[in-house]
């Protein structure tokens, strides 16, 4: 989890461009021609989105499934006074996403959501690479917000299919907001080493530290939501197996040290980069577990030469 810079671009920068030379005929209902009655429908609500977002507040917006194009736009009787969920998927994914060699403003704005990232790492699960865009709030069911770039987020793979369209006007259940929730200052996330337990393996919870309590709630919610525990505990394994030899190399040449010298230069260079990443705590774990350095280290060479 980590803070986003927000997108380069608004509604108001691509919103008449986006829809140039789109087609607007009585088989797609007119939807060029209803986009551009409801423009300011689509302003106003993303200014609404930044406000409340930034007031922590976004777990006020009501769910909706339909916009009103207001009464004083002049249409011909022909054409509806609606926009419902499915004309905006057909917005976003035939005007925004389009092809992925379209030279369009739409396809512009989605390149720039995804690669508006550090490292090309999914913000919610800060590990996996970026490959799509997810929705914050679901298209379906907050549809003025399908198109502004606010509400899309660069999103890996896993993260979008366990994220799916779950959302909740709850706040102690909104997920942390990539654009808006920094908690780079909190050290809320934990890792043990698991005792007694071959080969040496991991659990990660988040912190009771934090003291912020919906805070602690949302990520609590997201952590189990996107199962980063155990995504974090597998990938500390894998990373701890990669390091067993030098550790061992270490510890052999001077086992009352403890292989301390080993971890810690691995905990201050993770430590640098992300005090919050599931490296850094896998190196203070591992530092700060009595059992490790006392029983688990004299065996280790034993165990994983088998």
């Amino acid at each position: 989890m980590y803070l986003l810079n927000l997108p380069k671009y608004t509604i108001k920068d691509y919103f008449e461009d986006f829809l140039d030379g789109r087609h607007d005929n009585s088989k797609n209902n007119y939807i060029k021609t209803r986009l551009l009655a409801a423009k300011s429908i689509f302003i106003d609500a993303e200014k609404n989105y930044q406000e409340l977002a930034t007031g922590k507040l976004l777990h006020t917006i009501d769910d909706h499934d339909i916009i009103a194009i207001p009464n004083n736009v002049k249409l011909d009787n022909k054409i509806p006074r609606i926009i419902n969920a499915s004309d905006m998927e057909k917005a976003y994914t035939n005007f925004l996403v389009d092809k992925p060699m379209s030279q369009k403003i739409g396809r512009k704005v989605y390149e720039s959501i995804l690669s508006n990232t550090t490292h090309n790492l999914c913000p919610y699960c800060s590990h996996r690479d970026v490959k799509t865009v997810d929705h914050y709030l679901p298209k379906a069911k907050y549809i003025s917000y399908a198109i502004t770039p606010l509400n899309l987020l660069p999103c890996c793979s896993d993260c979008n299919k366990d994220k799916l369209d779950s959302h909740s006007l709850i706040e102690e259940n909104m997920l942390i907001h990539p654009y808006f929730d920094d908690i780079s200052q909190i050290d809320w996330l934990e890792c043990r080493v698991i005792e007694n337990s071959w080969p040496i393996s991991f659990a990660y919870e988040v912190s009771d530290d934090i003291t912020d309590l919906i805070l602690k709630s949302r990520i609590m919610y997201q952590f189990k939501l996107l199962n980063l525990g155990k995504l974090y505990a597998d990938n500390a394994t894998r990373e701890f197996n990669k390091r067993v030899k030098s550790l061992l190399k270490e510890y052999n040449s001077n086992p009352s040290n403890k292989a301390l010298d080993f971890i810690n230069d691995n905990l201050e260079s993770y430590l640098y980069d992300n005090p919050n990443s599931w490296q850094t705590k896998l190196f203070k774990a591992l530092k700060k577990s009595k059992w490790f350095a006392e029983d688990a280290l004299p065996k280790l060479q034993k165990f994983y030469e088998k």
